[in-house]
């Protein structure tokens, strides 16, 4: 019976790949992009690549998403050749380096370097990276809704805003240079503005506060706006503690100061005026002129006075008549 030959082919397919990898002119291609760029400035591109000492280069083509910008071939005249996608700087650019000036927010994308080996083998390989530009916020972020004192155990709110910017700032809070855990804010959605494009942030917070929160009397809470590593500005608030005073009452001759019954209260809060008067050793001195008991004995004094004075009047009309009578 006859039965077919089974070969073993993985050692010829291994020698094939091996071959192959040799024969590669073309290697190691990489490309440094950066991530951020600030808007105005420019961009260097840089795309770095290996060939065999018997390979040639034939071309380096830059692309903005799939346009291409920029082209470099040494054999052609003129070797350079820039397209309208974005403002290249010919006089600094060349086979391995690109310079795209007086960037635009527009510009932001993935950028491309393409590197094509010469005959026989035109072995092309790209590789990409992704930039963005920045428009950073006119100005340091602000801080609104926050009082200048707070008492232990009140309600701290307040909101962080970084205006017109692109992309939105990232802003974060802290307490004394303590970052704050996110579950403490309030996350607002960033706004757009429909004519510029450009976008506000604002994240809010709603925390506790607590008396440990105070240092010498004082809380400083801090809102830092950052954009990759090109911007990152802060602004800052004080908070005072609102901490009871004491507020001493007065004294009479006689006793001690140290005597004298204290009132406390709160910064901010008025006492009642109609608890304004002299307190001594915690009890408070009768407003009144008189009690209504010695009034009643003033009274009865008074009136016995009268009653006796009219007794002597009639005595006295009395004697002198019977005077008149006799006489008479």
């Amino acid at each position: 019976m006859w039965l077919p030959v089974v070969m073993d082919l993985r050692l010829p397919i291994l020698c094939l790949l091996i071959v192959a990898e040799v024969s590669v002119g073309l290697r190691n291609v990489r490309v440094t992009v950066p991530t951020a760029v600030r808007k105005g400035d420019s961009a260097h591109l840089f795309c770095d690549y290996e060939l065999e000492d018997k390979e040639r280069l034939y071309s380096i083509k830059w692309y903005k998403g799939k346009r291409e910008f920029y082209r470099y071939t040494p054999q052609e005249k003129p070797s350079m050749k820039v397209f309208s996608a974005v403002d290249v700087e010919r006089s600094l650019s060349n086979e391995s380096n690109v310079v795209i000036k007086a960037l635009e927010t527009n510009v932001s994308g993935k950028y491309s370097c393409e590197v094509s080996a010469d005959a026989p083998s035109f072995h092309t390989m790209i590789v990409s990276g992704d930039m963005e530009v920045i428009e950073p916020p006119p100005e340091k972020p602000s801080i609104t809704g926050l009082q200048s004192r707070y008492r232990p155990g009140d309600i701290l709110r307040g909101n962080c805003t970084s205006i017109n910017s692109k992309p939105p700032a990232n802003l974060t809070w802290t307490i004394n240079d303590v970052p704050i855990i996110p579950q403490y804010y309030k996350q607002y959605r960033p706004i757009k503005d429909t004519h510029t494009g450009l976008e506000t942030s604002i994240l809010g917070i709603n925390i506790l506060v607590a008396h440990a929160h105070f240092i010498k009397g004082k809380l400083k809470l801090k809102c830092q706006a950052t954009i990759h590593r090109i911007y990152d500005e802060s602004s800052e608030w004080y908070v005072e503690e609102d901490r009871p005073r004491i507020l001493a009452t007065g004294s009479s001759s006689g006793h001690n100061l140290n005597q004298i019954y204290q009132h406390t209260v709160y910064d901010g809060d008025q006492p009642d005026q109609s608890d304004m008067y002299l307190t001594v050793n915690g009890y408070k001195a009768d407003k009144s002129p008189t009690s209504s008991s010695s009034a009643t004995k003033q009274v009865g004094a008074y009136v016995k006075v009268g009653w006796i004075a009219f007794y002597v009047c009639t005595i006295c009309t009395v004697l002198l008549y019977s005077l008149r009578v006799g006489i008479s």
